[in-house]
């Protein structure tokens, strides 16, 4: 089944960060949600980094059946699979984002890692190849 939101009040332009954060935050946290519910009827389903999955940009987000089948996702979907193996494990780590204007658009681009506290962060984009991806595309790469 496809789920779509129209969702005309942010990530345009003239949206605000705010609103582009907190509209992106409860994305993320609905896909997890969902991940989760999966996991826990698939208890065979493989982990990420062991999947064969790796990055590609898309423009859905993937629940995780739809992005083993896919065999590739962006950041958004892999920290959405990632952070619900995690959760799953007991382990405590949450999504968390950085927007930066993209200088080939001039609009502002996001970008979505793991949290786990302190000073400890897990990119599962670039673990599973976005740099070299993004290279190969020619496409702008998010400063980090």
């Amino acid at each position: 089944m496809r789920v779509c939101f129209d969702l005309g009040d942010v990530f345009h332009p003239g949206a605000s960060d705010e609103d582009n954060a907190l509209s992106l935050q409860a994305l993320l946290e609905c896909l997890i949600a969902i991940n989760r519910v999966y996991l826990r009827n698939h208890p065979k389903t493989p982990p990420l980094y062991r999947s064969g999955v790796k990055y590609g940009r898309t423009q859905v987000w993937d629940s995780i059946p739809d992005l083993l089948t896919r065999r590739y996702g962006d950041c958004k979907s892999l920290v959405a699979m990632h952070v619900a193996e995690e959760r799953e494990a007991g382990r405590s780590v949450k999504p968390v984002f950085r927007f930066a204007k993209n200088p080939q658009t001039g609009t502002k681009d996001f970008h979505i890692l793991e949290w786990y506290g302190g000073k400890k962060f897990d990119d599962p984009s670039r673990r599973l190849g976005m740099e070299a991806y993004h290279r190969r595309q020619g496409i702008w790469l998010f400063p980090m």
